[in-house]
């Protein structure tokens, strides 16, 4: 997806979207919001009768959900929305930590004025949907410019898994909040300490402040997975036990 790829998608504009597109766009975002779950299957037909359009468009919009690690299609018996469970949300949060530090330490090496222009505007379509508390375009564009980043270190191999351990990690801790989130006033931009460390050229503050930044993320959200990872174990380890971090993981102070 490229800047373009946003400024013309369903969020944003009708025009130049196909169909598939749109359906695509539609089941993703109540997917990641919550409102449809691995509970109720979904079936081709009732989808094109809802979208007036034919079951071919609405079979291309789930193959491409299914891509993605979203849905599941099981022949005749459905397409059902995936689960994340809590450990394979930690774990993915380890991997993401890991892969973004290392990403964004050959990314600094390469990062131009041009990319670095291209990350602010990013960061400012971003701040624009915070403001008109947008939670899935906000979880759309975020995505966006951490991948971007990621693609500048240019590891393409690693680029997928990334790609698929930030849209289920958003859609674990979004969903689990069903829409009611609450939105820090005083927060600010979220990404600008990164891009002016990018800025500067500075590798070693740049890399402390994408893992703050992730971990502030993931404390807001899903204060289990915070918990594993980043307060009681700098390493990593988890040191609460599987009760303990089902407690823990009850949306509280669900800001974003």
């Amino acid at each position: 997806m490229t800047l373009a790829d946003i400024a013309t998608n369903p969020l944003y504009s009708q025009k130049n979207t196909s169909k598939s597109d749109t359906v695509h766009q539609i089941l993703k975002r109540r997917i990641v919001l919550g409102h449809l779950t691995d509970e109720c299957p979904i079936t081709e037909q009732a989808l094109a009768q809802e979208f007036s359009c034919s079951q071919g468009t609405v079979r291309e919009a789930l193959l491409r959900l299914q891509e993605c690690g979203l849905v599941d299609r099981r022949g005749y018996q459905g397409t059902f929305v995936t689960r994340t469970t809590l450990d394979e949300a930690i774990i993915l949060t380890r991997m993401r930590v890991h892969l973004e530090c290392t990403g964004v330490e050959r990314a600094v090496a390469v990062a131009d004025d041009g990319k670095i222009d291209d990350l602010r505007e990013l960061m400012d379509l971003y701040d624009e949907s915070r403001l008109q508390r947008d939670v899935f375009t906000c979880s759309e564009i975020d995505r966006r410019l951490h991948c971007f980043i990621f693609e500048m270190a240019e590891m393409p191999m690693l680029e997928p898994f990334l790609h698929r351990a930030l849209l289920q990690l958003h859609r674990y801790m979004v969903s689990a909040h069903q829409g009611k989130i609450i939105w820090n006033r005083n927060e600010g931009s979220r990404h600008i300490d990164i891009l002016d460390a990018f800025e500067r050229r500075d590798t070693e503050a740049a890399k402390r402040r994408m893992k703050r930044h992730i971990a502030q993320s993931v404390k807001n959200l899903a204060p289990g997975i915070y918990a594993a990872v980043f307060e009681n174990d700098p390493q990593g380890e988890p040191q609460m036990t599987p009760k303990k971090l089902w407690k823990a993981v009850t949306p509280r102070h669900n800001a974003i």
